[in-house]
């Protein structure tokens, strides 16, 4: 029956893997769109957002399948890529909040003489906060690689468990998230690093057979 309930969990983990990789390339494309039409900013963040909701959702079905085979490396999955995506989502919250303030003050939006003690005060204070919310990421992106690769360890621990295709499958698309996630962090190499997560979701994708 442990088996029956962890497929189960994991079936509903593939199809929410489909959900995922349909909404990153919408979100690779609104993306690149938004250097030249600012409106589909707003979109891409609504998109960015529900891909969040979706890997938190897909780490707790993962974890259900941990808990049904009594497993740690699915448990892990969920604690980890659940502190990931929090850290990730305050970061960006805490860098767009610190460079809201500074564009306004600097630009006169405000009562304040931009170049007077109190503006500078506003400079270095969200100047910290876009640093703290830096580091936010970059922390948050650590446990997410580490996340993934305990979900690889998960389905390479558990092949003889799945029809041969679809633990192969499963284990590789989890490598090739990892492999996102380590080139999301360098920033330089993030569109790669969202290639390879589109790619690592559809082979996820395999699990709904289950």
């Amino acid at each position: 029956m442990s088996n029956e309930a962890a497929n189960k969990n994991l079936a509903t983990f593939g199809l929410l893997s489909l959900i995922l990789a349909i909404f990153s390339i919408i979100a690779v494309v609104t993306g690149i769109l938004t250097w030249f039409l600012s409106f589909l900013t707003y979109i891409n963040w609504g998109v960015q957002g529900t891909i969040m909701v979706l890997i938190i959702i897909g780490g707790v079905f993962v974890g259900k399948a941990g808990d049904n085979l009594n497993d740690d490396l699915a448990r892990e999955f969920r604690t980890k890529i659940i502190i990931a995506v929090i850290l990730v989502f305050v970061g960006m919250i805490l860098i767009g909040v610190g460079i809201a303030a500074i564009i306004v003050t600097a630009t006169g939006q405000t009562p304040l003489d931009p170049g007077s003690p109190e503006a500078i005060g506003i400079y270095v204070t969200n100047g910290i906060m876009i640093l703290a919310g830096l580091v936010m990421i970059i922390v948050g992106a650590v446990f997410e690689i580490i996340a993934w690769g305990k979900l690889k360890r998960f389905f390479d621990s558990k092949l003889a468990m799945f029809p041969e295709d679809i633990g192969k499958s499963a284990k590789t698309g989890a490598f090739l998230c990892q492999l996102g996630a380590i080139f999301n962090i360098t920033f330089i190499l993030a569109p790669v690093g969202a290639i390879l997560k589109v790619v690592g979701y559809f082979m996820l994708f395999k699990l709904k057979k289950l």
